[in-house]
């Protein structure tokens, strides 16, 4: 590992930016230590990127983007109520806003048609959709998962 000029902080050798204080690493002015492996288990995925780092970084050492607080714990299962309750909601409750409006325009737009066989169909195909995601995607965020914020059919 090598050291940030900086903070002193533990940089990776190919990290353009330290995880600690965001500084951009100057290659000539950082002390070198002997290299350890990083265990798979205190790696994350960035949100921004989708490069490996280190659990406790505060910003990617790829892009320079802050992570620390981006990914927090979300509820699998308050994740799934609120999709219950109304499809869309727990996708807004995983910060997927994207998926959020589609779901909840699709769920009105079925109610509209519910006049039609058709809506009822539609509504529940959606909702059932809405339940899956939402548990699905908060789990993959607690697990440190970059999830895209769109929909998809890839059970």
């Amino acid at each position: 590992m090598i050291k940030c000029s900086e903070c002193g902080g533990e940089l990776e050798q190919t990290a353009d930016f330290c995880p600690n204080c965001g500084t951009k690493v100057d290659k000539s002015a950082v002390v070198k230590e002997e290299i350890q492996p990083v265990p798979s288990q205190n790696t994350k995925f960035c949100s921004n990127c989708g490069a490996k780092i280190d659990v406790k970084a505060e910003i990617c050492p790829k892009c320079g983007v802050r992570v620390a607080g981006a990914s927090e714990q979300k509820s699998p299962f308050f994740a799934l109520i609120l999709s219950f309750l109304f499809p869309g909601l727990g996708q807004f409750y995983n910060g997927h806003s994207k998926k959020g409006i589609i779901l909840v325009v699709g769920a009105i737009v079925s109610v509209i048609l519910y006049v039609i066989l058709i809506g009822a169909i539609l509504y529940l195909l959606i909702w059932i959709y809405g339940l899956y995601d939402a548990y699905k995607s908060a789990e993959a965020i607690n697990n440190g998962v970059n999830v895209p914020d769109e929909i998809s059919l890839n059970f």
